[in-house]
């Protein structure tokens, strides 16, 4: 069948190839749910949402669409509203089909996942637009997603009998739905149009008590019944918080984080501590077992290493690391190193607004801090490394940079007594524990890795004091996560661009940085598309931590932007596109966010309450002698 509405054909049965592809995504196997109460509970919420969406898709598939808009409209917060109920198991079962078909961000996406195939948005969102969002509906696009998002779900119940979940697993998924919320939800990450974030945090808690009640059921005996009772308590009082406080835009984002979703969290931990509760033994990027969420003992720093269990002398590896950081002996000439750019007392930053070249000329991208480098999936703001040992040997081996070899770097250091005894202690068990190129990378890698800021003042209010925060840097703070949407890609509590609650996804933003202050022409920069090869990556960057960003100026990949106080007008102008520059595929939305001079002072106040350099800012007071005298006179940290 063909449609034709506003001279845009589409062809829907191409549709069910998609949906058949996707639907594939889902996990299955020859077990079932542990519960039949929460079986039934996610087969039911399924059902109504087919039914529901068949409804719509009947709807807009007419002539007159337009009487019968309301309607559309109060089915897709009827959908919503199941959907939300579950939308824990779903990320959990099938985070793909959920990003790629079902909740996905309006932006096209071309990922490692699926190679350089570009894949448009689709699901809830791109219905929102179109219900909400838009002057003109395309009816031919609403009646495709209607379709397409009704075939997921039916070819998700088709899958769901089979989904091996249990007990414990379920207790996780609502872990993992606390952060989402926390990160995702309340930054306008979905519901973007509507602004319903808060009514919908009310069905999540929902579905939250009903599968409570579903493991409570299946697990009569031996049962922790007053941990379930404090945890059904915790979920009403969020949900009458947020039953209250239904304004998207003056919804206390931290009242709600610190004194709802942390207790939540808080006794979910303790219901899965309990002895029939056993932890899902896999490597997550979240400790799910301690508490302390959106501190750092809650994430797992392995997951986010090469090797997860290659754990042993880590600690006598990044004393190794640091004194190879800041030793200028790994550099050709022996007078710069990893340092010269990466200033301690700069955040790990240099100040320029590009970096420094090896020959003392300028190089093409500015320097990013090293903080919380850890919390990351891939380097560079092109995100050409995946791992921090690779992103060091680019450096080591970039003639503009290091410009240095293997062979001279190892036999340099071979010269020194100190650093063959280092490294004999640090890999000290290890096959292999003379100096050599993997163990000079994993030190400098292991270093890079203590380098972690998270006790700013803003970290101090998260983890109880109250008093840190004044009144306007906690408004700045909702402004940040509302109105302004710069939390919908630096993300709570990290303030990067890897999505959470899974952090296993990087995002790239096209958001037009002009080559200069006040200018209608791009950078050249051509970003992202020189790495993937996909044309919706030009110009499109890595998504840096604001943390630290008091310290970090310039900004941007050119260092375009002198102060905090030019990037926010930037944004608030709609970027690229709000300047004047034609961007085909820019992912910040370009109109004015039409934020007043008040709300511009309380965001920035926010911003520089997440500068935190402790114990992060000194240096090694010697280096390691060598047998050749002329090394013995270089330098800590570097000449230049």
């Amino acid at each position: 069948m063909f449609y034709k509405f506003m001279g845009n054909p589409i062809k829907v049965g191409v549709l069910f190839i998609v949906v058949i592809i996707g639907c594939s995504f889902f996990s299955s196997n020859d077990s079932a749910f542990s519960s039949t109460e929460n079986y039934n509970y996610v087969n039911r919420h399924t059902n109504q949402l087919i039914s529901i969406l068949d409804k719509s898709v009947l709807l807009a598939d007419s002539i007159f669409i337009e009487k019968r808009l309301s309607q559309l409209r109060a089915n897709y917060f009827i959908a919503r509203s199941y959907y939300k109920h579950i939308e824990c198991f779903l990320e959990y079962s099938s985070p793909f089909d959920v990003k790629y078909f079902i909740n996905g961000p309006l932006v096209k996406k071309s990922d490692l996942e699926i190679g350089t195939r570009i894949v448009d948005p689709h699901g809830f969102q791109v219905i929102e637009e179109q219900l909400f969002g838009v002057d003109s509906i395309d009816v031919p696009l609403l009646v495709s997603e209607l379709t397409l998002l009704r075939e997921s779900f039916k070819g998700f119940k088709n899958k769901l009998k089979n989904i091996n979940i249990n007990d414990s697993q379920i207790i996780e998924m609502m872990q993992f739905e606390m952060i989402r919320i926390s990160s995702l939800t309340l930054s306008g990450y979905d519901a973007s149009f509507t602004k319903t974030n808060s009514l919908e945090c009310i069905s999540v808690f929902e579905g939250c008590r009903a599968l409570l009640d579903g493991i409570k059921k299946n697990n009569l005996k031996s049962y922790p019944t007053e941990n379930h009772l404090k945890l059904i308590a915790q979920l009403r009082l969020a949900e009458n918080y947020c039953s209250i406080n239904k304004n998207y835009d003056s919804f206390n984002r931290l009242f709600f984080i610190t004194q709802h979703i942390k207790p939540i969290y808080k006794q979910l931990v303790k219901m899965h501590q309990a002895t029939i509760f056993p932890y899902t033994q896999v490597d997550y990027a979240i400790n799910l077992n301690n508490e302390k969420v959106f501190e750092k003992e809650s994430y797992n720093i392995n997951y986010f290493s090469i090797h997860t269990v290659d754990t042993f002398g880590l600690a006598s590896q990044a004393k190794l690391g640091e004194l190879l950081f800041f030793d200028p002996v790994l550099s050709g000439n022996n007078k710069r190193a990893c340092a010269s750019c990466h200033n301690p007392e700069k955040a790990f930053t240099d100040g320029f607004e590009k970096g420094v070249s090896y020959e003392k000329s300028v190089l093409d991208r500015n320097t990013p801090s090293l903080l919380n480098t850890i919390f990351q999936k891939n380097f560079f703001y092109d995100g050409r490394a995946r791992q921090l040992e690779q992103q060091a040997n680019d450096v080591l081996h970039n003639q503009k940079e290091m410009n240095s070899t293997i062979e001279d770097m190892i036999s340099k250091l071979n010269q020194s007594q100190e650093y063959q005894q280092l490294f004999k202690r640090s890999f000290k068990g290890t096959p292999d524990t003379v100096i050599n190129y993997y163990g000079m990378l994993k030190a400098i890698a292991e270093y890079e890795k203590t380098l972690i800021s998270m006790n700013s003042r803003f970290d101090k209010y998260i983890k109880g004091d109250y008093k840190q925060l004044t009144k306007q840097e906690i408004n700045g703070y909702n402004l940040f996560s509302g109105k302004a949407l710069c939390g919908s890609c630096h993300f709570f509590p990290l303030f990067n661009g890897l999505v959470p609650p899974i952090y296993n996804d990087t995002e790239y933003e096209v958001i037009g940085v002009p080559e200069k202050m006040n200018s209608k022409e791009i950078d050249k920069d051509q970003g992202r598309i020189v790495v993937s090869r996909v044309n919706i990556h030009q110009y499109a960057f890595k998504t840096p931590t604001v943390r630290n960003s008091a310290l970090t100026g310039p900004y941007m990949h050119n260092g375009v932007y002198k102060t905090l106080d030019d990037v926010i007008d930037f944004y608030n102008k709609g970027g690229g596109q709000g300047l004047g520059i034609n961007i085909p595929h820019q992912t910040l939305p370009f109109d004015s966010l039409q934020l007043t001079k008040q709300e511009i002072s309380n965001i920035k106040s926010f911003m520089l309450s997440l500068t935190d350099t402790t114990g992060l800012n000194k240096r090694p007071k010697k280096l390691p002698l060598f047998k050749d005298e002329t090394l013995n006179h270089r330098i800590v940290g570097g000449e230049y």
